[in-house]
């Protein structure tokens, strides 16, 4: 049977991840167009946008597991 907080913590995680992803990709995009190269805009936005999104998955998960233990 599978837990009902556990379903809504998990599509709720997969949300911020995704809305940090954003974020991310967005501000990475102007800083590397900005300062870095125009060629690396999207490339290390998205680059930029991926590690925001594996930086807050990996947070969530492990609060999750420190306070229920799976």
């Amino acid at each position: 049977m599978r837990d009902h907080l556990r379903e809504r913590f998990e599509a709720e995680r997969r949300r911020t991840a995704f809305l940090s992803f954003l974020a991310g990709a967005g501000i990475g995009i102007i800083a590397a167009d900005t300062w870095v190269s125009h060629w690396l805009g999207v490339p290390g936005g998205l680059a930029i946008g991926a590690l925001a999104y594996a930086i807050t998955y990996g947070y969530d998960t492990l609060m999750w597991r420190r306070r229920h233990g799976r």
